[in-house]
Formats: C-alpha cells, structure tokens, sequence
C-alpha cells in the first residue's frame, strides 16, 4: 500500500512539472522574411521586413537574422497581427561575425572575380609552355644542341635535307606563335572583363563579414497563425527629385512639369518589388533646437594669464569638465550589443537584486495575457508604450512595386507631375547680349511644393539644357528659360556718350549716354517682351544719377527684383512689328575727384 502512495505522488509530481518545463523552454520560430516596404530619406531609409509564421501556444521567440551590419538598432520596431491574442516584449539585437560577405551581390562579384584571376593563371601557364616550346624549336633551328639535357645530342643536317628540315621548324614556330597569340587574345578578354567587375565592386564595395540577428519574444493565447513586421532605418541610402520642363510652343506655350525620384542605395540587401515611399522628413536632423547657455564677458588682463595661479584655475577647469563627460557621456551611447530595448531604468538596490536574472526569463514569469479567443484580426499588444510622432512632411508613394538593388547605381522613378499656370515671355538684355531668351513664366498650383532640384529642359520634344528649381511653394512664381528664340530680332546702338564740365562756381563732371533698342518680332503670332537694362547707381552722396526722361522710352520700371539700377519695361509686338526702346542716363560728380565703376 505504500508502494501504491508513493508511485501515485510521484506520478502526480510529474505531470505538475512537465508544464512549468515546457513554459520556461520557449520554442524558436526562425522567421522566413521578405522586405515589403521602404521609406527613403534623405540620407537613411526605413525598411520594413514581413513574416509570416506559425507561432504555438504560450511564450516564444521569433528570429529575424541576416540583418544589415549598418541597422540603427535604436530605430527597431515591430508590429504584428494574428487571431490569437498576442503579447509582444522588448526587442533584443546581438552582432553575429561570419567568414562569408554578407552581401550577396558582392560575394557573386567576389566568386567572379576569381575564376577570372584564375583562367587567366591557366592561360599564362600555357603561354610559359608555348615560349619552351619556342625557344627549343629555335634551338634546333640553329643547329644548337641542349647540352644541359642529356636526351638531345647534336643534330647534323645534310644538303639535301636542309630544305625539308627548314620546313618542319617553319611549321613549328608558326603553329606555336599561332597558339601563342591566341592564349593572348583569350588573356586580354579576360582582363577586361577583371576591369570590370573591378569597377563594378568598388562601387559596392563593404567589406562588411557581420549581420544583425533581432530576437521578438512573444506570448499567445493559442496556436495561431501571425503576421509580424519588422522595421530598422539603414544608412547608405538616399534620394532627390530631379525634373523634366517641356514646354509646347505651338500649344499656346503649354508646359508639363514631371517629377522623378532618383533614388540609391548600399544598404547590403536588395529591395526586390517592395511598396516605395519618398519622404522629405530628416531624422537626422533632431527634433529640439540647441540649449542656450549664458554669454559672459569679462576684462582681461594678459598679465594675470601668465601667473601660476591662472594656470592651476584652467587645469581645475579641465578636470570637472573631464569628470562631467565622463559622468553623462553614457547617455548618448549606443545599446550594447544583446541588450535588452525598453528596459525601464532600476536604483543600485534593485540592479544589486537583479545581478543574474536574464531579462527574457523575468519577462516570461510576468507577461500573463488573457487567452480568450477574440474574432478577426487583433493589433498585438505592446508591453511599453511606444509614443509616435508627426510633423510637416511630403511623402510620395511610388506606384506600383520597385526594385532598387545595393549597387549604389541610381534609378529614376516616376513620382507625378505638377500643376502650372504658365505663360510665354521672350526677355531681352541688349546691354549684355543681342539674343532673345524664351522664358515660361510659371505660377505653381495644387497643394505640394516643388523641392530643390534639377530640371532638364526640353521645347518642343528638343532637349535644350538644364537648370535648377529652388524650393517653390504653392502660388509661388518662377521663371524657366528655353534657350535663345530666333524669330525676335535684337539690334543695340549707343548714340551718344559725352563728357564735359560745368557750373560757374563749383564745377562738376558730367557723363551722359544714350543708347537705343530696336527689338523686332518675326512671328506670325504676337509676343511679350520683358527688356531689361541697367543703370548706374551711385554709392556716394556727391555722386548723382539721372535717368533723362526725355531720351529715355516711357513704362519702365526701377530696381526691379529688389536689384539696384535694374530697370524694366514690358510691352507686346504684334507679328512683324519693330519698335524702337531709348535709354538715357546722366551722372554728375565734383571736378576734382576721380570716378570709378562706370563701364566704358
């Protein structure tokens, strides 16, 4: 009977434990993840890897690996969906070295590489043969024994078999220079194409042989299918916008403005048809302005700077401020390596109490969701609050999938176009040229900006140039120029330039010029002219500048665009009408200084 009690407790014993072992094994699901979404900044992309996995009953960890050596580890984030109610803990990141380049591409590049080097050692050792080869053909040309070998002895050559034995060395040679020629051939196609994997690896180049493995512990009510995402920002990847400008003449100058991404990476992993967004934010730039901090001025005597006394302050000065750093500068470190993310900060007791406790095994003791089955697809919970932010940003989703791969090489993405009220102008500048310039002047509609960027040209299906777009704002106003427009004719001609001295008391210098215009249009449609000219200004209050009315075309306009001495006037031609536009100018200074700035 005893026997009996005994074996009953111990099997009651076992089935108590085996739980509570199988709890504290957590099972490892390693995570088959695809890339799905990227974010691009300007110097940084957010990367988004989607997994799907069978997760079981109880508490688990999900392994990403073969992350990006470069990953900000302080930019993890994970989300996840399932069926089951699912608790998710705090991230943990460890380094992981390999042998191997972690980079696909360039292992390919790398394997290339060498089975080049190494067909081209094979063909140079059938060369060195081929030159032994030749050389004991020679040999036996001149009648030259080898006497370093004992298998040749000489060769006696009779008349009638000079011929026949010239012939046989002919044939030799000729097929050894052929063969020879042909190992060179194969050589310098090999070295090539070694230049040019050579190039393409120094443009992919990162040496990196590390990977990051991110470990999600988890807890679920019950086996159930999930869906986690995981996101990290990665360094080596960036975009700017680039544009194209046509402009259609014969369309009353309509012009499209189209907006591309140009977009590049080096992260060490391949975007293969992931779902692209441009971003204008810049995480890199902080979020806070710069503290203030109290401007103190004081006397300075240099004597005292050379005193003892002086020098022990400044070395007393140095030693806080080594402590102070010393003391903060922990803060701004990095997460080590395999430390736990989210872990709220512990007093010395509790750091002493906790001295062994692994944060994954204290975690599972304590993470005790609810295991009621809730319908449909539920948010997984976090078990630390995750504050999210927002701000004044564009961001432009690309459609349809794309493909960017880690080659650094540039792509060029279509990213939408712009709505403009456009109108055409042709602007003169007789002073400096006799060309006319035809210019889209352009007010931007809709709700987004135009960023900084370049901008190619094109008038009429022609490719005429580049430019650059400053940052445009809605309703905000820029011209484009389409290059020299030879149907408006452009004639300059200075009809007086004098000068003399005047008054009966104090005398002054004088200058006066007059200039005239003649701007001609050559079209059968009408067009608008801007013309601009500029005068002098003066810098000096004894130095006077006067625009003389009466030698000068009414309508124009002064200091235009905020420039001094810019003057303006704008006017229609009718087709085929010529119009004459006068300028004259008059500046005055005392006789007994001298002049300068003034062209001749």
């Amino acid at each position: 009977m005893d026997e009996m009690k005994k074996l009953f407790f111990l099997i009651l014993a076992i089935c108590l434990v085996m739980p509570a072992a199988a709890d504290a094994a957590a099972e490892t699901v390693t995570a088959d993840s695809k890339i799905t979404a990227v974010t691009v900044y300007a110097n940084r992309a957010a990367v988004t890897r989607t997994a799907r996995v069978k997760i079981g009953k109880g508490a688990q960890e999900v392994v990403f690996g073969g992350l990006p050596a470069q990953i900000d580890t302080d930019s993890l984030r994970v989300e996840g969906r399932s069926r089951a109610t699912v608790t998710i803990g705090a991230l943990m990141h460890k380094q992981v070295i390999s042998q191997e380049l972690t980079s696909e591409r360039e292992r390919e590049l790398n394997e290339k590489l060498q089975l080049l080097r190494d067909q081209i050692a094979s063909e140079n050792i059938g060369l060195e043969a081929l030159q032994e080869r030749q050389n004991l053909v020679g040999r036996i040309g001149d009648n030259t024994p080898l006497q370093r070998d004992e298998e040749f002895q000489p060769v006696e050559f009779h008349p009638e078999e000079w011929a026949k034995a010239a012939q046989a060395v002919q044939q030799d040679m000729s097929e050894t220079l052929r063969m020879k020629q042909q190992h060179d051939m194969k050589i310098r196609k090999l070295n090539e194409a070694v230049a040019q994997i050579t190039e393409e690896l120094r443009s992919q180049r990162t040496g990196q042989r590390s990977s990051y493995q991110v470990t999600v512990p988890l807890d679920s009510s019950a086996a159930a299918d999930m869906t986690i995402e995981l996101t990290y920002q990665v360094q080596n990847a960036s975009w700017h916008p680039i544009y194209d400008a046509r402009l259609e003449t014969a369309e009353k100058g309509r012009l499209e403005l189209v907006q591309y991404g140009a977009v590049k990476q080096l992260s060490g992993e391949d975007w293969n048809d992931v779902a692209l967004t441009l971003s204008t934010a810049q995480p890199q730039r902080g979020t806070s302005p710069p503290a203030f901090s109290p401007m103190w001025l004081m006397k300075r005597n240099y004597d005292d700077m050379t005193s003892e006394e002086y020098r022990r302050a400044v070395e007393d000065t140095n030693v806080k401020r080594a402590e102070i750093a010393k003391r903060i500068g922990g803060a701004a470190l990095p997460t080590p390596i395999g430390q736990v993310q989210g872990q709220l900060d512990v007093s010395r007791d509790e750091e002493e109490q906790n001295i062994g406790t692994d944060p994954l095994q204290e975690w599972r003791r304590t993470a005790k969701a609810s295991r009621a089955k809730k319908p449909g697809q539920k948010q997984a919970r976090f078990v630390a609050a995750n504050i999210e932010t927002g701000g004044f940003i564009s961001e432009y989703k690309v459609a349809g999938p794309a493909t960017i791969l880690s080659d650094n090489t540039e792509s060029k993405l279509l990213v939408g176009s712009f709505e403009t009220e456009s109108k055409l102008e042709v602007h003169v500048q007789p002073a400096q040229t006799t060309e006319a310039f035809l210019v889209a002047h352009s007010k931007l509609k809709g709700e987004t900006p135009i960023l900084p960027g370049p901008v190619s040209l094109f008038r009429d299906g022609a490719y005429i140039g580049k430019s650059r777009f400053p940052l445009l704002r809605p309703e905000e106003e820029h011209n484009l120029s389409f290059g020299i427009d030879d149907q408006i004719s452009v004639k300059r001609n200075k009809l007086k330039d004098k000068r003399k001295e005047d008054g009966l008391i104090i005398k002054e210098s004088i200058i006066e010029r007059n200039f005239v215009s003649d701007i001609q249009n050559l079209r059968k449609t009408p067009v608008d002219i801007r013309l601009r000219e500029v005068i002098p200004v003066s810098k000096s209050g004894d130095v006077k500048i006067e625009i003389l009315k009466d030698k000068t075309s009414a309508g124009y306009k002064t200091d235009v665009e905020n420039i001094a001495g810019l003057t303006e006037w704008v006017f229609t031609l009718k087709p085929e009408q010529k119009q004459e536009m006068r300028l004259g100018w008059k500046v005055t200074w005392p006789k007994d200084q001298n002049l300068s700035g003034l062209p001749q």
